[in-house]
């Protein structure tokens, strides 16, 4: 899909009208379809009796969530970075018969993030020929250990394939295309002491990431975005977003997935994982705050955010004052219907 940026006069008036307002992120994109498919998944499961096929399901249920639970810890560290942001979650270009599933793009005033998130258990060896190989302890001996594709390799094809499209389409010319792999496994060591330094820059835990990206923003840039070039081109890559094809997921991800599944501890599990109301209480909480929004007539983000609507599904309030420690919920909103989201949450809980 070509970028139409008009004639030379037309950008140089809009330039001259852009404004350098954004001081926070904002997400342009969220992973819908991934949590559409669980849903799918869920309502093929109520449908079947046939044990092997609901074995079969409840597999595919528990490695998409665990794919996106590490996926939700990066963009929970992206919305508080305080920095003037654009997130796309979960974006996918073809381009010339090459395909790029890329979990993150991040647009900033100096350049374009792509970040590759795994949530992998296990400690993640980087040797001196910066081959990646998992390996599991239990105590202090070695049980198990594995090589892996490079997700730094991975990340570098998506962004060569990423970087060709939007050249080519003449979506940017000079801007910088960088990228990073993000673990978010909280159990997960990292040894990179081996590595060499162009993959060591590259890999970093989740609660590392805003730095990176602020140290990246202090270098000099061939490029500097106000708000409306940042707005036009986040939108021109959500427009660029081919559908998920179920055929196409990656089995060696899926591999890697199973094993974290299968050898991490029981009580790894996220507390949202464990709360059989919680896809119940989501929708519930979801059409509670349309239902507010339309009657003060704004957007359904101003009552509260996806992040906070996280938090309410893992705490689950059940008094005013366990409310104001939610974030977000100060005496205005409590005093306006604090008590009646208590009560719906309430009413969940004893379902």
């Amino acid at each position: 899909m070509e970028y139409k940026q008009g004639g030379f006069f037309k950008r140089v008036a809009k330039a001259l009208i852009d404004t350098e307002k954004l001081t926070t992120p904002i997400v342009v994109k969220e992973a819908i379809e991934v949590i559409q498919l669980i849903e799918q998944y869920k309502n093929a499961l109520n449908k079947t009796t046939d044990p092997v096929e609901m074995e079969r399901i409840n597999e595919q249920i528990k490695l998409l969530e665990l794919g996106l639970k590490g996926e939700k810890s990066v963009l929970f560290e992206l919305q508080n970075a305080f920095l003037p942001l654009h997130i796309l979650h979960d974006v996918r270009i073809v381009h010339n018969d090459f395909k790029a599933q890329i979990d993150f793009v991040v647009l900033t005033r100096k350049f374009i993030l792509l970040i590759e998130v795994k949530n992998y258990y296990g400690n993640i060896l980087v040797n001196e020929k910066d081959e990646f190989v998992r390996q599991v302890y239990k105590g202090n001996k070695l049980v198990f250990q594995e090589g892996f594709y490079s997700p730094v390799r991975q990340v570098e094809r998506q962004a060569e394939v990423f970087e060709a499209y939007m050249k080519e389409m003449g979506a940017v010319t000079r801007t910088p295309i960088k990228h990073a792999v993000v673990f978010t496994n909280n159990r997960t060591v990292i040894n990179t002491k081996k590595a060499s330094k162009q993959v060591k820059e590259k890999i970093m835990r989740v609660d590392s990431l805003v730095k990176f990206i602020k140290q990246e923003l202090e270098k000099d840039s061939p490029v500097h975005f106000m708000d409306n070039r940042m707005q036009e081109m986040s939108d021109y890559i959500k427009a660029s977003h081919v559908g998920l094809i179920i055929d196409e997921i990656d089995v060696v991800e899926q591999k890697l997935l199973q094993e974290t599944l299968n050898e991490q501890p029981a009580n790894d599990s996220p507390p949202e994982m464990n709360q059989a109301n919680a896809p119940q209480l989501e929708d519930a909480l979801k059409k509670f705050r349309m239902q507010i929004a339309t009657k003060q007539n704004v957007k359904a983000y101003h009552i509260f955010t996806n992040k906070t609507l996280d938090e309410l599904l893992l705490k689950q309030p059940c008094t005013i004052n366990d409310l104001k420690n939610i974030q977000g919920f100060g005496d205005v909103k409590t005093n306006a219907f604090g008590e009646e989201l208590v009560e719906l949450i309430m009413k969940h809980k004893k379902k």
